[in-house]
This record gives C-alpha cells, structure tokens and sequence, in this order.
C-alpha cells in the first residue's frame, strides 16, 4: 500500500508539473490502490479473528471509504478537496502498515516444530 500511494504522489506531482501524460497513470493507480485496499479489508478481518485486534480493520475500513471519497473528487476535478484528502491518506496508510506489523505474530507450540522435521 505505502508503495500504491508514494507511486500516486510522484504521479501527482508530475501531472502538476506539466508532464499532462501523468494523469492517465495516475487515474489507473486510483483504481488498482482502491482495490488493493478493498482486498486488505478481507485480510484485515483475518487478523482480526486470529489475533484479536479489531483496530487494523476498522482503519482500513476508513482508509478504503477515504480512498473512494478521493477518487470521487479526483474524478470530478476537486483538486481543493483532493490534494489535501490525497496528503492524509498517505499519512494514513504508512500508520496503517505500521500498525500491521506491529501485531505480534502468534506463539507457536513446542511440538509443532516437532512434526515439521521428520
């Protein structure tokens, strides 16, 4: 996801730039970091069930609303809205990842181990 939306804002700043061809680019990476994060979703609930730690879920339920709120303004050419909207979610996502991989993973059995070398 960190690397969807740095991609996006490279992808941005040139389009602001000048380089015109940088908006097709970047309107095909709205969608793919939309769908990425719809997919996370799914994922986030597995963890949720397996650890217990309901919080990645629910922020990726955010971020994913918070994606498509982007595309729409994106789409209707609300660059008031988009740009500042596009600057958070980044923010987002990097606290997002952060907070996925500071989930400890779960502890194995001895005897799991075990079964595994013969």
């Amino acid at each position: 996801m960190i690397a969807w939306a740095l991609t996006q804002a490279i992808l941005a700043g040139n389009f602001l730039g000048g380089q015109y061809d940088a908006l097709r680019l970047h309107a095909l990476g709205a969608r793919a970091i939309t769908v990425t994060s719809a997919v996370q979703i799914v994922i986030l609930a597995w963890v949720w069930r397996s650890t217990g730690r309901r919080g990645p879920f629910f922020a990726g339920v955010v971020q994913t609303l918070l994606l498509v709120a982007e595309f729409a303004t994106g789409e209707l050419r609300l660059t008031a809205l988009h740009v500042p909207l596009g600057v958070l979610l980044v923010a987002g996502i990097v606290q997002l990842v952060t907070m996925i991989w500071r989930i400890p993973l779960p502890v194995r059995r001895a005897g799991a181990d075990l079964g595994a070398t013969r």
